[in-house]
């Protein structure tokens, strides 16, 4: 069988192997939901059921369908997308699993299941290179992850077997191991929190894994080359026979057949020389590998045992460095409960001299307070007599003071009546410009920061109230009821406006702001309404 051959044959037993894999998908909503901060909800669960239902009963097709339904609601759930990709590739379609559990390992670095899956998945495809470095992956995010630790070796030694065959072109009917590569059913999560833990156990095992398939390549290379003199040895072995056989064929006289007969024993003697030589080369070979496995598990067990040397050497080290510390803690103590005590020492005699000084203090206090307290009554006595005289020149000027302030309120009075009276001068000529349709007159009334309506500028507004004002025919404008509020420089006055033309009677409140600039009062603001 050529080796294009042999190597379908592992790529439909690898498949073959995916496709029995038993349905054991387990739902973790809740554990993907801590990974990865994505709520577990009851309708969630019953959904995934669902799906696992339908890949249970061998319907690929409809639990694709559903699970790209509840992917469209929750595109970022990792359990989700990994069993797409179970899916897919019990479909047979590699290349949309590959990308599919490729994005997982973008998306969620630290899962070890997706790296595993696509090794897989690269292995059926005969893609052994990258099937190992999935796997690389894998122990890099667990490296006591069991299955990446057996796929790895079956790995590395389907890679010695590859290049074994393609050198000696051994026939692939041989007994070749062939690897049993386990495509994860369910995300469990890395267990070691995400990053690649500095545990010896770890290191070992991956160290046992490597040497495991090391000694595995070395002795399927014993066994290929065993089993290549085996086949040298058989196909010399046919080709004298099928040469002697011809030669016997051709005999015509019993010489001729003696010949062929003494031949045949010679061949017969040969073929036995030859499978004993090749039997002994095999036992050989088998022998060398198993030296060369005995050595290697030797060397395993000498590379742990100076591990375990040097792991209890660092923890000696550990415990006298410990101890040497805590001796030096308790000298450090010491020295510290000694300055402790003298600083005791010191604070009492202080607190001795301090005490002594206050007593001293204490006294001297009290003297000078009797004498404050004579010198007080005295100056109480002068102060109640000078406070008498300074309230009778208060009170005296307390009167003079209102009858100032009588005086000038009485003169803001009469001027306020006056501002009023010109207030309502300057609304009665206003009104009556207005009636008149003395538009120069009427515009005259008005500030020169009057608020004009609508945030129209003053040229503009003038403009309108011209043209409503010459427009009309006849106009009337009275005023009545007008009340005036000064303050400063602003007056307001609310009044009654009854408006006639020839067009329109108006009725109505309304109310004006005067300010005054210079001797005149002009309108600011116009509103409607008191």
């Amino acid at each position: 069988m050529a080796p294009e051959s042999q190597e379908q044959t592992s790529i439909h037993g690898l498949r073959g192997l995916i496709s029995k894999t038993a349905h054991k998908t387990a739902v973790l909503s809740s554990l993907v939901a801590a990974l990865f901060g994505v709520p577990a909800t009851l309708a969630h669960a019953s959904e995934m059921s669902d799906i696992n239902k339908l890949m249970r009963a061998g319907q690929y097709a409809d639990a694709l369908t559903k699970t790209d339904a509840v992917l469209a609601k929750h595109p970022r759930d990792a359990q989700l997308r990994f069993t797409k990709g179970l899916i897919l590739a019990e479909q047979n379609r590699s290349a949309e699993a590959i990308a599919v559990f490729s994005k997982l390992t973008e998306d969620f670095p630290d899962l070890p299941e997706p790296y595993n899956n696509l090794a897989v998945l690269y292995a059926a495809d005969g893609q052994y290179d990258k099937a190992r470095a999935a796997l690389d992956m894998a122990m890099r995010t667990n490296p006591t992850y069991a299955t990446a630790l057996e796929n790895l070796g079956d790995v590395y030694a389907k890679l010695a077997s590859q290049a074994y065959d393609k050198a000696l072109q051994i026939d692939p009917g041989a007994n070749v191991p062939q690897p049993k590569l386990t495509l994860l059913r369910s995300l469990n999560g890395n267990t070691t929190g995400g990053t690649v833990p500095r545990l010896a156990s770890a290191a070992s095992a991956q160290r046992d894994a490597k040497a495991k398939a090391e000694a595995a390549a070395a002795e399927q290379q014993e066994r290929n080359r065993a089993l290549a003199a085996e086949k040298l040895a058989q196909q010399a072995a046919a080709d004298k026979a099928e040469a002697e056989k011809t030669a016997i064929s051709k005999a015509t006289s019993e010489k001729e057949k003696a010949a062929a007969d003494k031949a045949a024993a010679e061949k017969a003697a040969a073929d036995k020389a030859a499978a004993d030589k090749a039997a002994a080369e095999k036992a050989a070979a088998e022998k060398a590998a198993a030296d060369r496995a005995a050595v290697d598990r030797a060397k395993a067990e000498k590379a742990r045992a100076e591990q375990l040397a040097a792991e209890q050497a660092r923890a000696q080290k550990a415990a006298a460095d410990k101890a040497a510390a805590e001796q030096k803690q308790k000298e450090l103590q010491a020295q510290k409960d000694k300055e402790q005590a003298d600083k005791l020492a010191r604070e009492q005699a202080a607190r001795a001299e301090k005490d002594k000084a206050a007593q001293a203090a204490a006294e001297k206090a009290q003297a000078d307070k009797l004498a404050a307290a004579e010198k007080a009554k005295a100056e109480k006595l002068a102060a109640a007599e000078k406070a008498k005289a300074e309230k009778l020149a208060a009170a005296e000027k307390a009167r003079a003071d209102k009858a100032r302030a009588d005086k000038e309120k009485a003169k803001a009075e009469a001027s306020a009546e006056q501002d009023k009276a010109v207030v309502l001068a300057a609304l009665n000529g206003w009104a009556k410009a207005w009636s008149d349709k003395d538009v120069r007159s009427y515009l005259g009334h008005y500030a020169s920061d009057f608020e004009t309506p609508r945030g129209a500028s003053r040229k503009e507004w003038a403009e309108e109230r011209r043209a409503r004002i010459e427009d009309k025919g006849r106009i009337s404008v009275k005023v009545s009821n007008a009340t005036v509020s000064i303050n400063g420089n602003i007056a307001t006055v609310r009044y009654r406006q009854i408006y006639n033309s020839d067009r329109l009677t108006v009725d109505s409140r309304k109310t004006l702001i005067f300010v005054k600039q210079g001797n005149r009062w002009l309108i600011k603001q116009e509103r409607s309404g008191g």
